[in-house]
């Protein structure tokens, strides 16, 4: 909360609006205009995120649902790191590549009933019951973590992969019907911003709850408190209108991942920007899946010191996404997403030429205060966050598109094809991940084998479609 209200003051000095507009009641806020004119404000303001009566509710829920994933999900990872566990044999660099494929599974198993049901029943239906599964999925986390039983966490990651799952594409599906479409950019930014808050708040709880001893109760409560409080929020989103409540359900995933692809392909933008987001989640996980073998072996650093890359990381994409914003001004802004790509490309890169100058000992890790008396350490750090700013100018107005140009009443499933894609690169980059692992790349290696996949990649989604390199993309009529 406290990082949203230093981004919030941010926005609102740069635009001369009051800074404090959502702390102060607004006969304070205009007194305070009147006394100092830094608490001039503009229409830029978090609004939607903390005071839009429709979109607000929506904006916790996720929120929430966020902090909890990546609460989980960095905990064991750290975990699984630093106590050397190993599960079927897999030591802790192949388990934390592993658990990354093991969350997003679901994505590629389920999502086409998750985008059908979005699109056959009411939104905020679907949306109460995920979060009803989610405090039935940390109950048994909690249970897990409590006996340390770690093959048990792997399938609760999986269970929490499902819940993700059903909430992805009625989460996005139903923006354009809580907010009006010019501000479509600026409610998705706010959602990235959110997402990437809660990861922030969310990889900083995990990494204490490993660093200090006696957390555990702090882990247990923690995960069941912040899903009934998403459950709550989520009762304050209003209803919206079905999508196609004569929908027939297939069960079988198959033929309806087809009919979901010949859906996104009817459109040449929205199939590449659905090719996009899904890159974007092929490069993010296999980034955030070596960062802490990256930060231990490499770099000989300890938890807090991994902890503040992975904070680094999720700062910089939700920084990234308010300037998208910005420099949007209520249109898509599509040539945003080649200046995205391309500096994401040159600061993986850089970790490639970059070496610590100290020598890394995993038994006695550098405490974050000794971590950053280096030099190198800096420029290390400066890579990761300005790649992560880079990520999110790439990914806003791909997202911004897709709800843009679908057609209302085929959105969701629109959105659950997107997902499965997504699913299947982000497996695919485990296991490449996995693979470069045990063919003895170096980490630098596989960073700069990273950078130039995605500039192959780039090159080809930019050359199917020019309109990356054009002006930007009023709405149509």
């Amino acid at each position: 909360m406290l990082t949203l209200a230093i981004f919030h003051v941010y926005i609102n000095i740069r635009h001369n609006r009051p800074a404090f507009a959502f702390i102060i009641p607004s006969r304070d806020v205009n007194l305070l205009a009147q006394a100092n004119p830094l608490f001039t404000i503009s229409p830029m303001s978090l609004h939607l995120a903390l005071n839009h009566k429709k979109f607000t509710p929506l904006f916790w829920t996720q929120f929430l649902g966020a902090l909890n994933d990546n609460f989980l999900k960095n905990s064991l990872v750290l975990m699984i790191t630093f106590k050397n566990v190993q599960v079927f044999g897999l030591g802790a660099g192949e388990l934390v590549a592993l658990s990354g494929g093991i969350f997003i599974l679901p994505f590629f198993l389920f999502s086409t009933h998750s985008g059908q049901l979005a699109d056959k029943i009411e939104k905020t239906l679907l949306i109460r019951a995920t979060k009803i599964g989610e405090i039935l999925i940390v109950t048994l986390a909690a249970i897990g973590f409590y006996f340390e039983f770690y093959t048990g966490l792997l399938f609760v990651l999986f269970l929490m992969g499902v819940h993700s799952t059903f909430f992805g594409p009625v989460k996005y599906s139903i923006i354009p019907d809580l907010v009006p479409h010019t501000q479509l950019t600026a409610a998705n930014a706010y959602v990235e911003l959110g997402t990437f808050i809660a990861i922030l708040v969310g990889t900083i709880g995990g990494g204490l709850a490993i660093n200090f001893g006696g957390s555990l109760w702090f882990i247990i409560t923690g995960l069941i408190f912040v899903a009934v409080l998403g459950l709550w929020a989520s009762t304050k989103i209003p209803p919206v209108r079905v999508g196609q409540p004569d929908l027939k359900i297939n069960l079988n995933p198959f033929p309806t991942m087809f009919a979901f692809g010949k859906i996104i392909r009817e459109q040449k933008l929205i199939f590449c920007s659905v090719l996009g987001i899904s890159w974007f989640w092929f490069f993010g996980a296999a980034v955030l899946s070596l960062l802490p073998v990256y930060g231990k072996d490499f770099l000989g650093a300890g938890p807090a010191v991994i902890t503040a890359f992975l904070a680094s990381f999720t700062v910089g994409i939700g920084l990234g996404s308010i300037v998208c914003e910005k420099l949007s001004s209520k249109r898509v802004e599509l040539k945003l997403v080649p200046i995205g790509s391309l500096g994401i490309s040159v600061f993986l890169t850089d970790l490639f030429f970059v070496s610590p100058s100290w020598t890394a000992d995993s038994k006695a890790p550098l405490s974050l205060l000794l971590f950053f008396q280096h030099f190198e350490a800096w420029r290390i750090f400066g890579d990761f966050f300005l790649m992560s700013v880079f990520s999110g100018l790439f990914i806003v107005p791909l997202y911004t598109l897709i709800q843009q140009r679908s057609r209302s009443e085929s959105r969701s499933r629109v959105i659950a094809g997107n997902n499965i894609l997504n699913s299947v690169f982000m497996v695919t980059s485990s296991l490449l991940v996995m693979s470069l692992h045990l063919m003895n790349l170096s980490l630098p290696q596989i960073f700069l084998v990273l950078a130039f996949l995605n500039l192959l990649f780039s090159i080809y989604i930019f050359s199917m479609a020019p309109e990356f390199l054009q002006r930007a993309i009023q709405r149509e009529a």
